[in-house]
């Protein structure tokens, strides 16, 4: 009975114990910065608890002989690289609003959460769009290949947890986060809003991940849940859709979106004769994986 009730309450209570926070911040002028780490942290603890109350599969608990590369990735790309592309993607906006544009003044005219809506939409739509490209890999292309190499290890994971959120390749997160933060700043909207879908993305990118039982909702189709996320990672093709990071908007209207009864049985990339992959525990190789692009394309 328990277990029943931890499934169907574990996504929208954290959804609602991070929103009341956020509204706290915003509605106290907390600092946006410390706010946002303090939810971090929060989400972090949150997830650890219930991966362990409700896990979906024994077998996907965090493993001591990858923990060092749980922390190299956490580090390079997700404490470097993130803040390297947020402050790239606004040096660009400021640099061409300076120059030809000027910020669009409209949204604050507008209801914070209609704003904070069409923020997510738009900020998702590029992001959408360079992970279902990642995913093409066509042998006898070097951009198609080299983009799948650089996304390929976050699929590497035989499992899935909040450790796991955190294997991207540098340079995925990098181009992730620009794609997606220029394009809000570029339209000028508050800081607030963008306070808010940073927030989002946050919460939604490690509950997606996060090794927890989970029961099919209306939230399926409101955000990414661990639901159709999982699919995402599954070595079926036919189930490796859903390529929205926080909402699943995009796949909705462009029909690549996927969910069904039951879950995901297994996740990872799969090998074939052509095609071979970096060790699971070996970071450096991972790292200079997408370099082997250039050997091991189109011949």
């Amino acid at each position: 009975m328990t277990q029943k009730i931890s499934r169907s309450l574990v996504l929208p209570l954290l959804l609602i114990l991070t929103g009341i926070f956020s509204y706290l911040t915003i509605r106290h002028n907390w600092n946006f910065e410390i706010a946002s780490y303090s939810i971090f942290v929060l989400v972090s603890i949150y997830i650890l608890i219930f991966e362990r109350i409700i896990p979906l599969k024994q077998e996907w608990k965090p493993q001591n002989d990858t923990i060092w590369v749980d922390i190299k990735h956490f580090v390079f790309s997700v404490a470097i690289m993130d803040s390297f592309g947020k402050t790239v993607a606004l040096t660009v906006v400021l640099y061409l609003q300076e120059r030809y544009f000027d910020p669009f003044k409209a949204w604050e005219e507008l209801p914070l959460v209609f704003v904070y809506i069409i923020a997510n939409v738009i900020g998702e739509f590029l992001p959408y769009l360079y992970h279902l490209i990642s995913h093409k890999g066509k042998e006898n292309s070097y951009v198609s290949l080299f983009l799948w190499r650089i996304h390929a290890i976050h699929h590497l994971p035989t499992s899935l947890n909040l450790f796991k959120t955190n294997w991207i390749h540098p340079i995925n997160m990098f181009l992730n986060t620009i794609l997606k933060i220029t394009p809000i700043l570029f339209l000028g909207f508050t800081k607030e809003v963008v306070f808010l879908v940073g927030v989002t993305h946050v919460v939604v990118a490690y509950i997606s991940h996060a090794n927890i039982i989970t029961k099919r909702t209306l939230l399926d189709y409101l955000i990414v849940t661990p639901q159709i996320h999982h699919f995402h990672h599954s070595i079926k093709m036919a189930e490796a859709k859903n390529f929205g990071n926080t909402i699943p908007f995009w796949d909705l209207i462009f029909g690549t979106y996927y969910n069904r009864k039951g879950t995901v049985d297994k996740v990872g990339v799969v090998t074939t004769i052509n095609s071979t992959y970096p060790s699971h525990k070996k970071y450096r190789e991972q790292l200079l994986f997408p370099l082997r692009t250039i050997t091991g394309c189109c011949k």
